[in-house]
C-alpha cells in the first residue's frame, strides 16, 4: 500500500518548556485534496515503538527530535516533540531555533491507509479515511513558509546558509519532491508519464509549486537527476499558464528535450550515476562490450588506449570478485609485451630470428594471461 503524505497548514505550536514544543499534527476537518482523516481512525501502536520526529520527510538524515506523547483530543491527533541538547545536532538546532520563534510552525503525517470510502467530492469528501496506521511525523516548510523563513534570514533568527538547508528538496520513498514556486496547490498533474513526472499544480496562479520524480524502476529518479531536469526545464512553467483551470485535473503535459550545450559537471553527474548503477546491477556480455567502448573512448581522450587482445580476454570475465586481480594481470602482459618489442641493447640478431623470438614471447605472455584468467574463474 502507497505511503500517504498530509500537511496540516496554518496551526499553533504550544512552548511547554525548553526544546519541548506541542503541535497538532491532523484534524478531522476536509483538507485541500478534498479529503478527510477520522482521528478516532489513527493507528499509533508501531509510531510508538521508534516516536522519531522527522525534518521534510528526509529519511537519508537525522530525525531532528521525538516525540514522546502522541494522543487523539477533541478530533485531532496530538503529539509533543522533543529536541535533542542544543550543540547535539547542529540541523536539529535551526529547527528548534525556527520553531521557537514561529517561522516554523507545521507537521506532515506519513501514513497507510487501511480503511475508506468515497464520496462524490461536492456532497460528501472526495475520500475520507476511517482506519489508517501512522508511520512518521515531519515538521515541514508549506507553501506560505519560505516567506517567513525568508524573514528568519532578515530578522537574523538563521543565516543564509541555514535557509538554504531548511528549504532543501525532500526525498519520500516513493518520489524525489522539488518546490518550484510558493502557491496553494489545486491538482496533481503529470508532466511526462513516459518518465515519471508529476507535480503539484497551482489553479488560481496557473504554476507548478513541486515536481515529483518517481524513484521506482523503470523511472530510478535521483535527487542529482531530478535537480538538473529541473534547471534544465524552467520554461515548463510557460507552458503550464496556457492550460485553462477548468480542464486540469487529467491534463498532460509532455516536454521535449532541448539540444543545450553539455557542461563537465553535467558530463561528472552522469559518470557518477553509471557508476552507481553498476555497483547495484553489474554487466552482462553484451553491457561488457559496451562499457569496454566506453573505457576505450575515455583511454584516447586522455591519450592513451587498451591492448585489443588483453582488452578482450579480460573483458571476457570480468566481475566485482576478480576485477583487480585481472587489471594487475593485463598491465604485467603489457609490460613484458612492450619489453619485448623494445630493441635489445646486445648484439643485434638476424632479422629473422628477432622476428621468432618476439612472436614466441607474445605467445608466452598470451598464454600466461589465458591460464591466469582460467585460475580466476576457478577452471584451474
Amino acid at each position: 500500500m502507497e505511503t500517504i503524505y498530509k500537511v496540516l497548514e496554518d496551526c499553533e505550536v504550544k512552548k511547554l518548556g525548553e526544546r519541548q514544543y506541542e503541535f497538532v499534527a491532523s484534524t478531522s476537518t476536509q483538507d485541500r485534496d478534498g479529503e478527510v482523516i477520522n482521528a478516532e481512525g489513527w493507528d499509533t501502536k508501531n509510531f510508538k515503538k521508534n516516536p522519531v520526529i522527522m525534518y521534510a520527510h528526509d529519511y537519508h538524515s537525522l530525525p531532528v527530535g521525538r516525540a514522546p506523547r502522541v494522543w487523539m483530543s477533541d478530533g485531532k491527533l496530538k503529539n509533543t516533540v522533543e529536541f535533542p541538547p542544543e550543540g547535539t545536532y547542529e540541523f536539529a538546532d535551526i529547527v528548534e531555533r525556527l520553531v521557537d520563534t514561529g517561522y516554523l510552525k507545521t507537521e506532515s503525517v506519513g501514513f497507510i491507509p487501511k480503511k475508506w470510502e468515497d464520496g462524490d467530492g461536492e456532497k460528501a469528501p472526495r475520500r475520507t479515511y476511517t482506519k489508517q496506521e501512522l508511520l512518521e511525523i515531519s515538521i515541514v516548510p508549506v507553501p506560505s513558509n519560505p516567506d517567513a523563513l525568508r524573514n528568519a534570514v532578515e530578522d537574523g533568527v538563521i543565516t543564509t546558509k541555514e535557509f538554504e538547508a531548511i528549504t532543501k528538496p525532500e526525498e519520500t520513498d516513493e518520489y524525489i519532491r522539488i518546490p518550484v514556486n510558493d502557491c496553494k496547490v489545486t491538482a496533481t498533474i503529470d508532466i511526462s508519464k513516459k518518465e515519471g513526472i508529476k507535480a503539484l499544480y497551482c489553479g488560481e496562479e496557473k504554476q507548478v509549486r513541486t515536481y515529483l520524480f518517481k524513484k521506482e524502476a523503470p523511472y530510478n529518479w535521483t535527487m542529482a537527476r531530478a535537480k538538473k531536469w529541473v534547471e534544465e526545464h524552467k520554461s515548463v512553467d510557460d507552458e503550464i499558464t496556457k492550460v485553462d483551470n477548468t480542464t486540469i485535473e487529467n491534463i498532460t503535459i509532455e516536454v521535449e528535450e532541448k539540444d543545450k550545450p553539455v557542461s563537465q559537471a553535467a558530463i561528472i553527474d552522469e559518470l557518477d550515476y553509471l557508476i552507481r548503477c553498476l555497483d547495484d546491477v553489474g554487466l552482462n556480455e553484451d553491457a561488457i562490450k559496451e562499457a569496454w567502448g566506453l573505457v576505450r573512448k575515455i583511454m584516447r581522450l586522455s591519450g592513451d588506449d587498451i591492448p585489443v587482445d588483453i582488452e578482450e580476454k579480460v573483458g571476457a570475465v570480468l566481475s566485482k570478485k576478480n576485477k583487480n586481480k585481472l587489471n594487475q594481470i593485463k598491465n604485467l602482459a603489457q609490460e613484458v609485451i612492450d619489453s619485448a618489442q623494445t630493441e635489445p641493447e646486445a648484439e643485434p640478431e638476424k632479422e629473422d630470428d628477432k622476428a621468432i623470438t618476439q612472436e614466441m614471447v607474445i605467445d608466452i605472455v598470451k598464454n600466461a594471461v589465458s591460464n591466469a584468467i582460467a585460475r580466476a574463474q576457478g577452471k584451474v
